[in-house]
């Protein structure tokens, strides 16, 4: 029977068994099963570990393989930030990697996997293995910039934590892990006009993976999505075009282009530093392949990503794929392109996958309440790096005004009024619809925070002189 005649594909949500043909359908990353945050598989000889450090946030990722792996590299678009990658372009035909680790906060997160790398030896060292020597691969997403105060990042306990918290078969989706505070589109939707309003459009990322079954091949892809271009379905169709709101009537790639300027007006200067915007990607396969093999399947699945991600691959990304082989089994029935064809449909689901869960908005409320309360509120909440957000009251209600940078949620100076909710908090005013929380602990105002759960931004309230 020849590898096409009978394929079974398992994604996320269920097995399907498709004749003559591989599978070319998506998942609606809104429409989940009951445990939408997580994808269960069936991978022995690969563990994965999440932490999180939740003054940032941010996270790390931690791919460990117990018994390692053959490895191959696909390094394209900006400036990347990877750890030993280039260990894996020498072409050896030998199992030398034991992790791989993917990690928020730039090119400061790449300590996070040298620190999962001091943990294995730690592990080893307990097994009497006391020369062992650690292969560890790492990339990394810039998550840190305008869109949270904190410069927060990951590092060696985060990822020393990641790597003793991996099990088996399990994977996180969405704002989870490395992916913690990841976004994707802003090409299309960044900062028009000297003001924050564009940013409204500029969508919240996360990680996704997708899982398959060929015969007794496995293919697992796992992606983390900090792309300047927006993810986009098998129709063609941007998945995501708002940070904060569900159910808008987004367009199509090719209306988002139709629409925009050929030459987009951005900073063409020479690239100094570490970009913006990067997608990490991981495929793992227990077949066994040659070097050559391997490295051709890292090139086609990572040029097969420009479907999902539009565009992909710019000067301003840093996109990095990783692919890694357990070499269990043999399957003559399935060629390298065969395989790598498959593995690319899995990275589609994965990309689709990665685009988080939105948060229940609350409704704003029509009748006012009592401003005598509104009177706890009143003061000055500092962000980190000096940020300032005033908050005052007058006889129409809340209002803010941010002095500083005010990051992707303030333009400076101006005035925002604060709709309240029924739930006790409050919606700015403003294209992007961020929510606002007063915090506080036995009836005393503390701080507040942009935006509670996933992508939390907190401030502390200025004592009064």
């Amino acid at each position: 029977m020849k590898v096409i005649d009978l394929i079974r594909i398992s994604i996320c949500f269920g097995i399907c068994i498709f004749s003559n043909t591989l599978s070319l359908r998506g998942q609606n990353p809104s429409s989940k099963t009951e445990d939408h945050s997580v994808m269960r598989f069936d991978f022995p000889g690969m563990k994965i570990g999440v932490a999180e450090n939740e003054e940032g946030p941010t996270g790390t990722t931690v791919f460990y393989f117990p018994d390692k792996v053959m490895g191959a590299v696909d390094v394209r678009g900006g400036d990347t930030g990877t750890l030993n990658a280039s260990a894996l372009s020498r072409g050896y035909e030998e199992k030398m990697i034991d992790a791989v680790v993917f990690s928020g906060g730039s090119w400061y997160g790449l300590s996070a996997a040298t620190g999962v790398a001091d943990e294995i030896k730690n592990l080893k060292t307990d097994e009497g293995k006391v020369d062992y020597i650690a292969g560890v691969l790492g990339g990394i997403i810039y998550d840190v910039g305008g869109r949270r105060f904190s410069r927060v990042t990951p590092d060696n306990e985060l990822g020393k934590e990641a790597l003793l918290k991996a099990k088996p078969n399990w994977f996180p989706l969405g704002a989870k892990g490395a992916g913690r505070f990841a976004m994707q589109g802003s090409y299309y939707y960044g900062k028009e006009k000297g003001s924050i309003d564009g940013y409204a459009k500029w969508p919240h990322s996360g990680q996704g993976a997708a899982f398959g079954e060929i015969g007794e091949t496995k293919i697992a892809v796992f992606t983390v999505v900090n792309a300047l271009g927006t993810v986009v379905d098998r129709n063609g169709k941007v998945v995501r075009c708002h940070r904060n709101i569900l159910g808008e009537d987004c367009p199509s790639a090719a209306e988002l282009i139709k629409n925009t300027s050929v030459i987009k007006k951005l900073d063409s200067a020479k690239v100094s530093g570490p970009t913006n915007n990067t997608t990490l990607t991981l495929v793992v396969t227990n077949q066994k392949l040659p070097f050559w093999a391997l490295q051709r399947l890292a090139t086609q699945v990572h040029t097969s990503m420009g479907r999902a991600i539009q565009p992909f691959s710019t000067q301003y990304d840093g996109d990095v794929l990783y692919a890694v082989s357990t070499n269990e089994i043999e399957n003559s029935n399935l060629s390298p392109i065969n395989l790598a064809v498959a593995a690319s449909e899995l990275a589609w689901d994965a990309v689709l996958n990665s685009v988080p869960q939105l948060p229940n908005r609350p409704s704003i409320i029509i009748s006012k309440q009592i401003l005598k309360a509104y009177k706890n509120y009143i003061g000055e909440y500092e962000f980190y790096g000096g940020g300032m957000l005033l908050v005052d009251v007058d006889e129409t209600g809340l209002w803010a005004k941010f002095i500083g940078d005010g990051k992707i949620y303030f333009d400076e100076n101006r005035i925002y009024r604060l709709n309240p909710t029924e739930n006790g908090q409050f919606i700015i005013d403003a294209p992007a619809q961020d929510v606002i929380r007063f915090d506080s602990k036995s009836d005393k105002v503390y701080g507040l925070t942009i935006n509670p759960g996933a992508w939390a931004i907190t401030s502390q309230r200025k004592k009064s002189k």
